[in-house]
């Protein structure tokens, strides 16, 4: 892929679908970056249309050139983070938890996770939680090692195989009908209007 902001287009499209669409909670780009400018241009273009669509999305580290970015839905996370198992998994990492979680928590977890990001030698394994993995299958993969798995999709899963299964069809789909609508010619921006 080369710099223009289509790619940057493809590339939301293609690992955010799901989120975009409002059926997971988050995910994450890894964007290689040829140039600051077209970049930033990118996100500024689209700042808006994402966030009347209830999306934001937060810089998790930079390199030279790359910057891997998280797009979420404050609404879902919260709702997910909110479970009894994420909160005893975020817990166990020491993530700031308030008695009262919502979604003015999310700033502080979110630090939290970009300092985790910079400490590990790879990806904290809670990370799952804030890409909306089941915490069953974050706490599987945690206590497994990332062995033992029942079956590999977006993630590996260790708890409701069938239906992960049916969530994995649904995520496939979801990111075939919109990379096809960008390759039509749509725009991002009506694509995220549609979803």
């Amino acid at each position: 892929m080369n710099n223009k902001i289509p790619d940057y287009e493809h590339q939301l499209a293609y690992h955010c679908a799901p989120t975009i669409k409002g059926i997971k909670c988050g995910s994450m780009v890894a964007f290689r970056i040829n140039s600051d400018n077209s970049f930033r241009n990118f996100l500024t273009k689209h700042h808006q249309c994402l966030k009347c669509h209830g999306i934001e999305y937060l810089q998790l580290t930079r390199q030279k050139n790359h910057s891997l970015m998280l797009f979420y839905r404050p609404q879902l996370l919260t709702r997910l983070i909110k479970r009894p198992l994420a909160i005893d998994i975020l817990k166990k990492f020491h993530y700031p938890l308030p008695k009262a979680i919502d979604e003015h928590s999310l700033p502080a977890l979110l630090e939290h996770l970009k300092k985790r990001i910079a400490q590990c030698d790879g990806f904290p394994h809670e990370i799952g939680i804030f890409l909306g993995y089941p915490p069953a299958d974050v706490q599987g993969f945690i206590q497994n090692k990332g062995q033992n798995f029942l079956y590999s999709g977006f993630w590996k899963v260790y708890s409701n195989e069938a239906a992960q299964k049916q969530l994995f069809d649904c995520y496939n789909n979801c990111i075939n009908t919109m990379c096809a609508r960008l390759k039509a010619g749509e725009s991002l921006q009506e694509v995220i209007g549609a979803a």
